[in-house]
């Protein structure tokens, strides 16, 4: 990547002034993945377990798939801060925190048709909101956290989540996934900073020779599982949020970052990008569809697993890409986000 290359991209990371398609593609993909896992896990729980294949697959990706849509995150949180407390706050508050209380209630809704005897909470109670937007959540309250302690330096809220995660408890699954994952959102705003510094120490022709150690990383992760599984554990293994793979996970999104950096704008790409365009509206749109093409395909009796996950990967894919492209202007938008013209505009 030439030096005028990476000057462009660190004013768009600055001014989030255009689209950084590596960006797009790294979100897409991820989220991709995400859909994948959760069908792996619908298949299993509804029609039959799926081949070992998907189950590798699944522990396979897991150091990077959520580690790298927070990281992507903190990469552009830096930009945000320029803007006024209040105008910041608000344009969180109505693309991730209206987002959360509509889908919570379509997927408690939903869990009502589907099962009325499950449903164990009401909505002024904390175990009601406890669902699969844990990860909005957490980025919401990341970049909370990012604003009131800005003058804090940013290695800080890497180092002290990190090790505040060795010290939670198991049974505390919850706190100590939010501890982990801080840190990769953090790591996301160093890495802003020094953007050039980052290109330049570690160039793409270097990237593709560490390209192993992510691979590795990966690779560990996925014999685990199988090794987990083998040993009788069903719940299986795979790098999960422990506290002590956070390295190697953010050591290998370093290097994979670098890489995606000098993607081209491939027309092949495209899917794929447009994907992590609309990334939001896939991650709250998913989890109900395939929950319910889950439930449909135990009605209808569907018994081969892999023609199972097939479909509803497919068909949850393409259902959430309805809500894409509905959801890109109005009414359709308010499951989204709230309208931009609901804050008060500053007079010039």
């Amino acid at each position: 990547m030439t030096p005028a290359a990476k000057s462009d991209v660190r004013s768009a990371l600055e001014r989030h002034d255009r689209r950084i398609t590596w960006m797009d593609v790294l979100r897409g993909t991820s989220i991709l993945l995400v859909i994948l896992h959760h069908t792996t896990q619908i298949v299993a729980y509804r029609v039959d377990d799926v081949p070992e294949v998907f189950a590798f697959i699944s522990a396979f990706f897991a150091p990077y798939r959520m580690p790298m849509l927070m990281f992507l995150s903190g990469l552009l949180v830096a930009g945000s801060l320029k803007r006024p407390a209040g105008e910041y706050i608000w344009g969180k508050v109505r693309r991730i925190l209206w987002p959360i209380v509509v889908w919570t209630l379509v997927y408690a809704a939903a869990e009502m048709v589907a099962d009325p005897s499950q449903v164990k909470y009401m909505p002024w109670e904390l175990g009601f909101w406890n669902t699969y937007l844990w990860f909005m959540q957490f980025i919401f309250a990341y970049y909370i956290i990012a604003l009131v302690i800005r003058w804090v330096p940013i290695w800080v809220v890497m180092v002290v989540p990190f090790a505040a995660a060795f010290v939670i408890p198991g049974d505390l699954e919850l706190l100590q996934r939010f501890l982990y994952l801080m840190p990769f959102f953090f790591l996301g705003a160093f890495i802003e900073k020094y953007w050039n510094t980052y290109a330049r120490l570690i160039s793409a022709r270097l990237a593709w020779v560490l390209i192993v150690i992510p691979v590795a990383v990966a690779v560990y992760s996925g014999l685990d599982d199988i090794w987990v599984r083998a040993a009788g554990d069903e719940r299986g293994g795979g790098l999960w949020y422990e506290p002590w793979a956070a390295v190697p996970a953010m050591l290998g999104i370093l290097i994979l970052v670098r890489l995606a950096a000098t993607i081209p704008e491939v027309r092949w790409l495209a899917p794929v990008r447009f994907v992590g365009r609309y990334s939001l509206i896939y991650y709250v749109s998913h989890y109900p569809v395939f929950a319910a093409l889950g439930w449909i395909a135990m009605k209808v009796g569907i018994t081969n697993a892999g023609v199972g996950l097939i479909v509803i990967f497919s068909v949850t894919v393409a259902i959430s890409t309805v809500f894409a492209l509905l959801g890109r202007r109005m009414p359709g938008s308010l499951l989204f986000e709230l309208p931009r013209r609901m804050w008060p505009q500053r007079k010039a």
